[in-house]
């Protein structure tokens, strides 16, 4: 599918939708874990960009986990957007639908796109970020590019400023760079907080690496809670976390229930 077919495509779904919510002072919205809250001032803003980056190859479906339930914690119900380079799909595969179902990521509330490219990226992530009717938009990349500056993150933010709708990038193979994001992760994969040893909920541990509004540097486990559709601290388990590596470039790191268009 070519570029001009793709988001056009793109602007047909989201004509569909109907604004949702109130526009204007966006506010914020929670993770649901009492500490990491606080640590954010309240929650996390809506109407705005915030970053997230895997810390490693293996950590990629742990951050895209954290994308996802930030995602349904911003969208209070309206649908999704996820926007998401090819190149992800061929190094760490498809999406994965019974995942998202489990999350609470219902077929009818996300749309897939799949972009060539991180300037094709950009363009459609813009497109989606002033549609009201939306409730995130998460835009996918893969790499280092000279598109993905801090002017591109400017008008990203801008966007969503203007629609309320809250913009998710999640920065695949990419280290950290200046960005008008309001906050910044770095995700990787956490062992399960079973006190038996035994398969639990997945744990993740989300470190802080920077926010505009306040100060950073706290690293939580975190489990998904299924029945509340919203982030828990894990249970603390023996044995130190690892510090997030701030300075150092992050390595790299996976339909179908939902409508897919590109």
């Amino acid at each position: 599918m070519n570029k001009a077919r793709q988001i056009g495509v793109l602007r047909q779904a989201l004509a569909s939708l109907e604004p949702f919510g109130e526009t204007g002072r966006h506010g914020v919205f929670t993770l649901g874990a009492g500490p990491v809250d606080a640590a954010l001032g309240g929650g996390m803003a809506r109407g705005t960009v915030h970053e997230i980056y895997p810390a490693q190859t293996f950590d990629i479906a742990a951050a895209a986990g954290f994308v996802t339930g930030l995602s349904l914690r911003a969208a209070s119900q309206a649908p999704l957007i996820w926007i998401r380079h090819r190149r992800s799909e061929m190094e760490a595969g498809a999406l994965y639908a019974q995942g998202f179902a489990e999350m609470g990521v219902t077929g009818d509330k996300l749309f897939v796109v799949h972009v060539n490219d991180v300037a094709d990226g950009l363009r459609a992530s813009l497109e989606a970020l002033r549609c009201p009717g939306l409730g995130a938009v998460i835009f996918e990349s893969w790499g280092a590019s000279k598109h993905l500056d801090l002017t591109a993150s400017r008008r990203l933010s801008l966007a969503a400023q203007e629609s309320g709708v809250t913009g998710l990038v999640l920065r695949v193979m990419s280290a950290p760079e200046p960005s008008a994001a309001a906050t910044r992760w770095q995700v990787q994969a956490a062992p399960s907080s079973d006190p038996l040893g035994m398969p639990g909920r997945g744990t993740l541990c989300a470190s802080l690496l920077r926010q505009k509004s306040g100060p950073s540097g706290w690293s939580w486990n975190l489990e998904w809670n299924h029945e509340t559709l919203g982030f828990a601290q894990a249970q603390a388990l023996s044995g130190a976390v690892a510090a997030p590596h701030r300075d150092r470039p992050i390595d790299a790191p996976g339909q179908q229930g939902w409508a897919e268009a590109g």
